[in-house]
């Protein structure tokens, strides 16, 4: 228990009688009060997480309004304010298996549905947190020693389940600054001690990817998953991101839409989806899912307005000939995500507005009119690449060269510099959208 009393916790749940419950359960055991955080949302979630480091975060899924329990994890990833080593527990009473699912995106270390069972919840975050400190120790004696420094602490390991998690995060590590020959080597380790481990499967396959050995990734892939259902987004993913870098962009979206379907929440995995659909010229395909998913932009890490702009844009293109006629960027954006609980802003940046605005104008044959609009876009008011897309998508159909120019000169060239998998996209749905023109 002395590892639980030294770590601080975060509580983030909207109900009190669970963020008390948790509080007083961890007093008891001897956590002093000012290690244990408790908040109702998303956003103070985020707030604390700037001030403090925690060790260990309690997670509620449904946080009344706002941010969900998943799209507060997503923020907090991409801000670095977590990292591998927080522990995370979702506590939750909602059972939907899509929901449980689209949480393995964030690997938590146990999913506990409500009502809570003080004894288990205690005896899991001690062996969690035994099983963080072996790990950190080990990641500590490769970096002083290198692998020689590793294998003393493969015969100290508590338990197999302990060894495991350790030499799964050493090779984590080792993956992620490209020592991909002594990955390999930690975790061919690990699968003769462990022998079967699903974790370690998919780990082996990464490898093979980072060292362009797609066919041994794929063969590996193929036979985890039928079996696999609790980590078929990962591995949906990882068969995408072959296709991908071997030019087959038409299977890559294929898997991209399944893990979406199997779990309609990662937005990260959604925009894969819609920029490999505009890269292959599919744009109604694309339109659909802009308008159907729009709901999840609010509240997510990725919302903006050029993401907003881009749905608006899929129900310009599919609307009835009646709610053309008097078609708004804002109302549009209203009709899409009025799935979602209140009235909320629209499309905060005038250049997309103007964009969306000429785009309806020229579906109406109002070429002067669109002109007009387009002609009071402002460069310097473009904040993101799905802004630029649309704005871009004018200019060529307004066959505007020099104007065109400048967006391929600032967003563009910046694309082609990209090494993620979404910037790679995005680069060849604007060169789809200037083959177009």
């Amino acid at each position: 228990m002395k590892l639980i009393k030294l770590s601080s916790f975060l509580i983030i749940d909207d109900s009190t009688v669970i963020q008390n419950a948790i509080r007083a359960l961890l007093s008891r055991i001897g956590v002093p009060t000012n290690n244990i955080a408790c908040c109702p949302t998303a956003g103070a979630a985020v707030g604390n997480c700037k001030q403090k480091k925690f060790d260990v975060l309690f997670v509620d899924h449904n946080l009344g309004h706002g941010s969900t329990g998943l799209q507060m994890l997503e923020q907090l990833r991409l801000l670095r304010l977590i990292t591998d080593n927080t522990l995370v527990y979702v506590v939750t009473g909602n059972e939907d298996p899509q929901i449980e699912l689209a949480y393995t995106d964030y690997i938590p270390e146990k999913y506990i549905q409500k009502p809570i069972r003080p004894e288990e919840i205690i005896k899991v975050i001690n062996h969690d947190l035994v099983k963080r400190q072996f790990a950190m120790g080990m990641i500590a004696a490769y970096t002083k020693d290198g692998l020689a420094g590793v294998k003393p602490l493969i015969f100290k390991a508590p338990n197999k389940i302990i060894l495991k998690d350790s030499m799964l995060k050493l090779t984590s590590r080792l993956i992620k600054v490209n020592r991909l020959s002594e990955a390999l080597s930690v975790n061919k380790a690990l699968l003769s001690i462990i022998k079967e481990s699903i974790e370690a499967e998919i780990q082996q396959a990464e490898i093979y990817i980072a060292q362009n050995d797609f066919d041994n990734a794929n063969q590996l892939l193929d036979s985890l998953l039928p079996k696999n259902e609790t980590s078929s987004l990962r591995l949906l993913d990882l068969k995408a991101q072959i296709a991908f870098n071997r030019d087959n962009l038409s299977i890559a979206a294929r898997y991209w839409k399944k893990g979406f379907e199997l779990a309609p929440y990662s937005y990260l995995r959604f925009s894969h989806l819609i920029w490999s659909l505009l890269a292959k010229g599919e744009r109604y395909d694309a339109f659909d899912l802009l308008t159907k998913y729009a709901y999840l932009l609010p509240n997510s890490a990725f919302d903006s307005a050029g993401k907003r702009a881009m749905a608006a844009w899929g129900d310009l293109f599919l609307a009835s000939q009646e709610t053309l006629q008097d078609w708004s960027p804002e109302s549009s954006w209203q009709r899409v995500s009025a799935k979602l609980k209140g009235r909320l802003r629209g499309i905060p940046c005038t250049s997309a507005q103007r964009a969306l605005s000429a785009l309806w104008q020229l579906k109406m044959n109002r070429y002067g009119e669109a002109n007009r609009l387009i002609s009071d876009i402002q460069h310097a008011d473009i904040t993101d690449y799905e802004t630029a897309y649309i704005v871009y998508l004018v200019y060529c159909e307004m066959r505007l060269d020099d104007e065109k120019e400048n967006v391929e000169t600032k967003w563009l060239a910046r694309l082609q510099k990209g090494t993620s998998t979404l910037a790679k996209l995005q680069t060849l749905a604007f060169e789809k959208a200037k083959a177009s023109a």
